[in-house]
């Protein structure tokens, strides 16, 4: 046996001996003390006989009033309950309350007119100046990068409005998924999937990702020195998008903690492997998100040890973090065993918070009651209990919202099949029912997921902030008063996340459209002789309906241009891009 067994089983008889030690020494207290009162044990001095009386009254009142301040210890609940100065303290009512105390209804902040469209839910969330931010990056960058190495003919400057309509094609590329970029731009028609090669070029859309650039990463010191951010190619837009998760919307009174995985494989620091996520390699973000529809309130991403050192408490420090916008309020934090800690769930106590969470049996402070129970039949619990918390033995559970003394009951199916009604306390369906809320995020999130394969590691995670806007834009839409959908009998309908994001980049679109560049007629007596009306080889779109939403296939077109034309459409079409030929 190691020195590591040696020392537990020394740990283990001590916490043995001082148990049976506490015991005995309460039994002979209680004798001596009834003894005392029969009047059977002499003392040879009487102010001996005084001062054992104090001792023993002061030690009966200080037991009292450490029950009432959770000072003592646990205790089984039908003791604290036993206890009329504990369970008549202020705290504990309101805790046997049990009642819904934020104080304010889940909405969206700011209640939008019934002509807002999901473009202005977006921004709610994404601000609407870091297009032109983005803009001017990109063309600092690539202005950078030519100058390192060399003339780039393909590259022209960028602006807000092509910025906006990149945002809408990788939207669209994410509900319209194809198996490489490439195909998005064929020239064979059976193959492509969208109309995205009618609004850009394949050669203009991979420089906007060759140069694509968010963050002025230049005034980051070195690795290694003071200040040095992991996180500034994504800094700035990162903090004023989750500035936004915190402000734009109330959350309900329950929110749940846990981890979220941005899927990257690439070589990274901080890359984290979760091997019980379905995602299990990539980037860490710590999520608070509210368990009854995925709305994000707060995240914080991971970005590993600190100076090669472990970071002590890093689960108590993420919680304070992500929930110290609500403390005063009374929400209920649930998080999983991962985060659970008698320390924490005291301190978010004192600062108005409840909170409720799985642990882990090896976790300090826990009684040793619960932590080692051995339940032999279904529906079998044990609880102590400390102050307003709860430790319940059915499924590990620790609790500051819920009383002990609540039951519900849950459905078994037996070996013979027959299904039974099992005892449960309260405490567990609530923490069933209200854990879910960052895997509801995640679900959102990752149904229509933008994130394509990217070389630079902060792209991903900038994509997953404009998920989260998006989603966030969403639920606030989805639960606008002045959005709600009705069906043609006037029922109310359901919108969908999949039709705010096919509406989304078609007002990010807008005008937009990259026209493409073509030799021009230099000899002006020669101009008009050029464009010619002809029969072209296949049929193809007319160009000039498609602008009016009209969907005609001639086989006409033009000569000059290449393009196809209804014989009506021939002279609209020229006389709109070619005003020149009509002087």
């Amino acid at each position: 046996m190691n020195s590591t067994g040696i020392i537990y089983i020394l740990k283990i008889y001590w916490y043995k001996l001082r148990e049976t030690f506490s015991e005995e020494y309460e039994v002979k207290a209680e004798n001596v003390a009834k003894k005392i009162n029969d009047e059977t044990v002499n003392f040879k001095f009487t102010t001996n006989r005084k001062q054992f009386e104090f001792n023993l009254e002061l030690d009966l009142s200080l037991k009292k009033a450490e029950r009432a301040l959770g000072v003592r210890g646990w205790s089984t609940v039908e003791e604290y309950l036993s206890d009329d100065l504990a369970s008549d303290s202020e705290d504990d009512k309101k805790l046997r309350q049990a009642e819904d105390r934020t104080g304010r209804k889940p909405r969206p902040y700011k209640k939008r007119v019934s002509d807002a469209k999901e473009i202005d839910f977006f921004h709610e969330v994404f601000p609407v100046e870091w297009y032109g931010k983005i803009a001017a990056e990109i063309n600092r960058y690539a202005a950078e990068k030519i100058s390192q190495n060399g003339a780039d003919p393909k590259w022209t400057p960028t602006n807000a409005e092509e910025i906006r309509a990149f945002f809408a094609f990788n939207i669209t590329m994410a509900i319209v998924v194809a198996p490489n970029q490439d195909m998005y731009f064929t020239s064979d028609t059976f193959f492509r999937p969208t109309w995205i090669s009618e609004r850009i070029t394949r050669d203009r859309f991979d420089k906007l990702c060759q140069y694509f650039h968010v963050c002025d990463t230049r005034t980051n010191p070195q690795r290694g020195q003071p200040g040095f951010d992991k996180l500034a190619h994504i800094r700035s837009i990162l903090e004023d998008v989750r500035q936004k998760c915190k402000t734009v919307y109330s959350p309900h009174c329950e929110t749940s903690i846990d981890e979220a995985m941005i899927a990257y494989t690439g070589r990274l620091g901080f890359k984290q492997y979760v091997p019980l996520k379905p995602t299990k390699r990539g980037i860490k973000v710590w999520v608070r998100a509210d368990p009854h529809n995925g709305f994000v309130n707060d995240f914080q991403v991971y970005t590993g040890k600190s100076e090669n050192a472990p970071e002590v408490g890093l689960g108590e420090r993420v919680v304070k973090d992500l929930t110290r916008d609500i403390w005063g309020s009374f929400h209920r934090v649930y998080c999983d065993n991962y985060f659970t800690s008698v320390p924490l769930f005291q301190e978010l106590l004192r600062n108005k918070t409840y909170a409720c969470g799985t642990f882990r049996s090896n976790r300090k402070h826990l009684p040793p009651a619960v932590t080692k129970a051995k339940l032999k039949q279904q529906g079998n619990m044990v609880q102590n209990q400390q102050g307003n918390m709860v430790a319940t033995a059915w499924h590990d559970l620790l609790s500051t919202c819920d009383s002990p003394v609540d039951m519900t009951s849950v459905q078994r199916r037996k070996k013979d099949g027959t299904v039974r009604d099992v005892p449960c306390p309260k405490v567990v369906k609530n923490y069933t029912s209200h854990m879910n809320g960052v895997d509801r995020a995640d679900q959102l999130r990752s149904t229509y997921s933008i994130s394509r394969k990217a070389s630079k590691w902060w792209k991903y995670l900038f994509w997953f902030l404009v998920d989260i806007s998006i989603t966030n834009g969403y639920i606030m839409m989805k639960e606008s008063p002045n959005h709600q959908l009705k069906s043609k009998t006037g029922k109310t309908k359901e919108r969908t996340q999949l039709d705010f994001r096919k509406n989304l980049p078609k007002q990010l679109m807008g005008a937009y459209w990259l026209k493409r560049k073509r030799e021009s007629v230099q000899n002006k007596s020669v101009q008009g002789l050029l464009h010619w009306p002809t029969i072209l080889t296949k049929k193809r779109t007319c160009k000039q309906c498609s602008k009016q939403g009209l969907r005609k296939e001639p086989t006409s077109g033009c000569e000059q241009c290449q393009i196809h034309l209804c014989v009506a459409c021939f002279k609209p079409y020229h006389k709109e891009n070619f005003p020149a030929l009509f002087q």
